[in-house]
C-alpha cells in the first residue's frame, strides 16, 4: 500500500513547537526534510549528533505527528539482534514445565512463548496477535478473563484487544553500543523486507507498508560503511551563535506558550545560555565533553520549580546552580574556570525563601 508522504507530514512546519506528554519539540527544516526522505524511500533514518541534542526525542515527535504506534528499543552491549524480530520466553516455559501436575499447569504450545518484537508487530500486526501471552493459543488454557489494556503487554507483544495502528515508528536508540551483528541483521531484513516466522518458518512481510525506523548513535563505535549507505542520515547540529540557539530552544520550553508556572523571562534564558556557551568553549579547550542543550533545559526546569514566577530569585539560583548543571568533568588541571568552586565564590547570600 503506497503512503502519501506529503499528506502525512503536511502539518509539520519549521520552528513550530509541539507539546505532547511532558515533551516539547521544536521542529527544524532539516528534521522535516529528512523525515520526508526516509518515509518516501523506505530507508531507516540514522540520527547523529552530540548527546542531548534531541536525537531520541525526534522519534517520539515523529510518532506523535504521524499518529503512529511507537516502539522503543534501547540498545545495550548485551542486546541481541534477534530481539528486534522475536524472543523466546524460555523462563516462562520452564516455570510452566515445573508447574506440570498442578491444576491448569503444564507446558503450552510454542505460540504462547514466542514474543513478537518490534519488526514483527510493524510488519504483520494481526499475525503477531497470535503469539505470546495474549495469543488465542494461550486463551484456551487460561480463559478469556479480563481484557488486557489496549496497548502492549508487559512482555512486548501486542495486547489482544489492541486496535490496529495506522503505522509504526521503531526507535533503535544508541545502536553504537551494540556489536556489528545488530546493524548487519538490520541490513539483511531491511534489504529483503522479510524474515522467517520462528514457528512456521513462513516469511513475515510488511502487510500495510513499511515502518519508519529511527536509529540514533552517539558515535561510541563506528558503524559499518554498508549500513550507512542504506540509511538516510541526519546530523543534528546547533545553529550559531550557540547562545542564540539555546535561547530559542529555551523559549520553546519556557516562553509565552508554556504553562504560567513554567515561564521564564528572556533575561534568565539569556544569562543561562551565555554561561553555558562559555563553559562549553572552556570544556572544548580542555579536551573534555562539553555541556549542551540537555543541561540547559535541566537547569531552567529547576529554576521554574525553585522560584516560580520570581525573576530575582531565579537569577540568584542560576548563579548558584549552573556549575552543577554545566561542569561535570571533575578537577581539570590548568582549567580553574571549569571548577565548581565558582558556585561557592559567587553564591553570596542564599535566595530568600
Amino acid at each position: 500500500m503506497e503512503t502519501d508522504v506529503r499528506e502525512l507530514l503536511k502539518n509539520l512546519k519549521a520552528d513550530a513547537v509541539e507539546r505532547f506528554d511532558d515533551i516539547v519539540h521544536q521542529w527544524s527544516q532539516n528534521e522535516i526534510d529528512a523525515l520526508h526522505l526516509a518515509l518516501a524511500s523506505g530507508r531507516p533514518l540514522l540520527v547523529r549528533g552530540e548527546p542531548g541534542t534531541g536525537k531520541t526525542q525526534l522519534a517520539l515527535a515523529a510518532a506523535a505527528a504521524l499518529k503512529w504506534h511507537l516502539q522503543c528499543v534501547t540498545v545495550s552491549p548485551r542486546f541481541e539482534a534477534q530481539d528486534l524480530f522475536y524472543r523466546f520466553d524460555a523462563v516462562q516455559r520452564l516455570a510452566d514445565a515445573q508447574a506440570a501436575g498442578v491444576a491448569g499447569g503444564g507446558v503450552k504450545p510454542d505460540h504462547c512463548y514466542w514474543l513478537p518484537g518490534p519488526f514483527w508487530q510493524a510488519f504483520a500486526w494481526d499475525d503477531a496477535l497470535g503469539y505470546g501471552p495474549q495469543s488465542a493459543a494461550m486463551k484456551q488454557y487460561v480463559g478469556d478473563g479480563d481484557e488486557a489494556s489496549p496497548a502492549r503487554s508487559a512482555a512486548g507483544a501486542p495486547a489482544s484487544g489492541a486496535a490496529k495502528p495506522a503505522g509504526h515508528v521503531i526507535l533503535i536508540d544508541e545502536i553504537d553500543k551494540a556489536d556489528s551483528d545488530l546493524p548487519n541483521s538490520l541490513l539483511e531484513v531491511l534489504g529483503s523486507r522479510e524474515f522467517p516466522n520462528p514457528v512456521t518458518q513462513r516469511p513475515i512481510k510488511p502487510a500495510d507498508g513499511l515502518p519508519l525506523v529511527v536509529i540514533t548513535t552517539n558515535e561510541e563505535r563506528e558503524l559499518p560503511a554498508a549500513f550507512l549507505r542504506r540509511c538516510v542520515v541526519l546530523t543534528l547540529e546547533p545553529d550559531h551563535p550557540y547562545a542564540d540557539f539555546l535561547v530559542k530552544r529555551g523559549q520553546a520550553h519556557f516562553g509565552s506558550e508554556a504553562p504560567s508556572a513554567r515561564r521564564l523571562h528572556e533575561t534568565i534564558l539569556r544569562t543561562a545560555a551565555e554561561q553555558l556557551d562559555a563553559d562549553r568553549h572552556n570544556a572544548r579547550m580542555a579536551g573534555v565533553p562539553p555541556p549542551g542543550l540537555a543541561e540547559y533545559i535541566d537547569l531552567l526546569t529547576a529554576l521554574c520549580r525553585l522560584a516560580p514566577g520570581k525573576r530575582d530569585e531565579q537569577q540568584a539560583w542560576l548563579a548558584r546552580l549552573a556549575p552543577y548543571a554545566f561542569l561535570k568533568n571533575g578537577i581539570i588541571d590548568g582549567s580553574p574556570q571549569l571548577s565548581q568552586k565558582r558556585a561557592a565564590l559567587g553564591a553570596g547570600e542564599p535566595p530568600p525563601q
